[in-house]
């Protein structure tokens, strides 16, 4: 569905709770990161340069807003392990990420969500911040208020746990490694934060 991301205006979330999330979600140096309408590219850049993630991809349909986020990544030093994508966030493939992490209306979750079960592999996150995925399970949310004192929610979901879609195909799963290999690599990699 094109035009999805471009009925998203763009709200940026304050950096605690950015931080919040990423946390939430176990970000590791292991990590390949997608933020679905990135905006001014605070998550990736925070990804890459706070956490040390392997890569952290934006996605961003508003071509002024692209350009502040590839400064940004510059201005950072993170420009060698941020992307930033400008296009609808419905044409872009998923299949490498490891985390994403969206902020985007409930409605707008809804229909992200088949793509997200049919690109995202077993043992992928996903982390919302205020809006759930409707029809998927929070593995964890967490309450916090941001700078201004506003109640945020922030809601983890792993796939192959959280969503209908893998839950009800997981007999049919053969092999785990993928859930296996993520979970070696945050330990050999560690929580810095």
């Amino acid at each position: 569905m094109t035009g999805v991301s471009s009925r998203a205006p763009y709200i940026p979330a304050p950096l605690s709770v950015v931080h919040a999330a990423l946390r939430a979600a176990w970000v590791t140096p292991c990590d390949i990161v997608y933020d679905l309408g990135s905006g001014d590219g605070r998550v990736v850049v925070i990804a890459a340069r706070d956490y040390c993630v392997r890569k952290a991809v934006g996605v961003e349909i508003d071509p002024v807003l692209v350009e502040v986020a590839r400064a940004y990544a510059r201005i950072y030093g993170v420009a060698d392990r941020v992307e930033i994508i400008e296009g609808d966030f419905m044409e872009i493939s998923l299949e490498d990420a490891t985390l994403v992490y969206i902020y985007l209306y409930k409605s707008i979750n809804e229909v992200l969500r088949p793509k997200l079960e049919a690109e995202l592999q077993p043992g992928a996150r996903v982390v919302t911040v205020d809006f759930p995925v409707p029809g998927w399970v929070p593995i964890y949310v967490k309450r916090l208020r941001d700078e201004a004192d506003i109640l945020r929610s922030v809601h983890v979901y792993i796939i192959g746990i959280s969503d209908r879609h893998w839950s009800t195909r997981y007999a049919e799963i053969t092999s785990t490694r993928e859930l296996e290999a993520w979970l070696a690599c945050s330990r050999k990699c560690g929580q810095r934060h």
